[in-house]
């Protein structure tokens, strides 16, 4: 999944600004990003997990208190029941405390951290001034508001100070592994991958540049890959490019497949890392990325899976969301006619990411964001929507119709978007 090369994970040998892919199940008939993958079925191996273990200092702590507990006791009942002493306590300090206490970097990656000072109840006090240091500069860096850089793989100690009282994060730093001929060579049931050290946005049936705000440059991927950097040019603007792939059997030419175009794919992963700039604002903005299966020339959609932002009405402003939706009935009928015909839209659920990638304490670091869609089986109410972050399953929703009995077309065009739907709130 979005592993480094050299480590394990669901599929073999991730690197930086590369694509991964699966084996396929078929009938025949890309803000900064540094990878776009798209694959048809998962491997067979389960999912790997990363699990930190927390709590054996918590452990100790206990327990050496139970131990001095027991020695109390002992020495009361060897001297007999004399006048009590009342120990004279301390009054309660002032700390600091950062957050996130502990987390993990890719060398090349920002963090911005948090620090408060907290009276002796633990209530925070407001107006405190704070100095930031690094312990260990070579590994990772801090700038006087607290945003950290990694800079070397190890482990660095960030201090935050005020009136000579300290809290501390510890910050480790991983390396970067890239390999920049890793799209050269497909692998068996690959799709389509672009790591974007050549160039092939020719093979985008369509590609928006913007005005050079979405292009392709060296040094803005993962571990300083080549990649393809966005922007918003200007407040309020709301298109800033896109990559429009197509992939199997498609119903006329202009939709132009990067494979042979006669496969029906009913299930599909497609996947790309994002990093945005520290001082993000705004949420994510609105679209990111879409698979969905156009069936004929007016681009009407029989079924779309959206990855779509939190900065829509009502939404969680930070948090990716997956967003299934139809224009087919049961009967395999499309009655939408045209491309995002919402007055046809079967809309199918909502379910949002646990993590809040587009907030200021989460910009400024890669995030593999991996999106799988199962159409299921015809007429059956058994497909499936999921969406990873950094290998973690954060939302998902089962049972879903997508088109009823179509199976003319399946899965056979994924979008990268960036579309802010109410304008960009500043340059970035």
């Amino acid at each position: 999944m979005c592993r480094p090369a050299g480590q394990s994970g669901r599929t073999p040998g991730r690197s930086g600004g590369a694509g991964r892919a699966a084996r396929s199940q078929s009938t025949s008939s890309s803000r900064g990003t540094s990878l776009v993958a798209w694959t048809a079925e998962s491997d067979s191996e389960s999912r790997s997990r990363i699990a930190r273990m927390r709590g054996s200092r918590a452990r100790q702590t206990r327990i050496r208190s139970l131990l001095l507990i027991a020695a109390a006791v002992v020495a009361l009942a060897a001297t007999g029941c004399g006048p009590t002493q009342v120990p004279t306590l301390s009054p309660a300090t002032e700390s600091v405390v950062v957050g996130p206490a502990a987390d993990n970097l890719l060398a090349g990656d920002s963090q911005q951290l948090s620090a408060l000072v907290n009276d002796g109840k633990g209530r925070p006090l407001l107006g405190r001034s704070i100095s930031w240091t690094s312990l260990d500069p070579a590994t990772a860096t801090v700038s006087p508001t607290g945003v950290v850089s990694g800079r070397a793989p190890g482990t660095a100690r960030i201090v935050a100070t005020s009136a000579g009282l300290n809290g501390t994060a510890v910050i480790t730093v991983w390396p970067t592994r890239t390999d920049p001929s890793e799209c050269d060579t497909p692998k068996p049931g690959w799709i389509w991958c672009d790591d974007f050290e050549k160039d092939r946005l020719r093979s985008y049936f369509a590609h928006g540049g913007h005005d050079g705000d979405f292009v392709r440059l060296p040094g803005v991927g993962y571990g300083g890959s080549t990649g393809m950097r966005a922007r918003f040019s200007h407040v309020g603007q709301v298109q800033a490019g896109f990559l429009h792939l197509a992939i199997g059997k498609t119903p006329w030419s202009y939709l132009r497949p990067v494979d042979s175009g006669t496969a029906v794919y009913r299930e599909i992963y497609w996947r790309h890392f994002v990093k945005l700039q520290v001082g993000w604002i705004g949420g994510g903005g609105n679209k990111l990325s879409r698979a969905q299966s156009i069936v004929n020339r007016t681009w009407a959609q029989a079924m779309m899976a959206h990855v779509w932002s939190g900065a829509l009405p009502g939404a969680e402003a930070y948090h990716l969301g997956i967003v299934p939706a139809s224009t087919t009935d049961e009967a395999g009928r499309v009655l939408g006619t045209e491309y995002n015909d919402f007055a046809h839209f079967r809309w199918l659920g909502t379910a949002w990411s646990r993590t809040p990638i587009f907030d200021h304490m989460h910009v400024g670091k890669w995030y593999c964001i991996e999106a799988h869609a199962n159409l299921g089986d015809p007429r059956q109410s058994n497909g499936v929507f999921e969406l990873w972050i950094n290998d973690a399953l954060e939302a998902r929703i089962a049972g879903l119709n997508w088109q009823g009995a179509l199976t003319e077309y399946g899965i056979n065009t994924v979008f990268l978007e960036n579309y802010w739907n109410s304008g960009a709130p500043q340059v970035q």
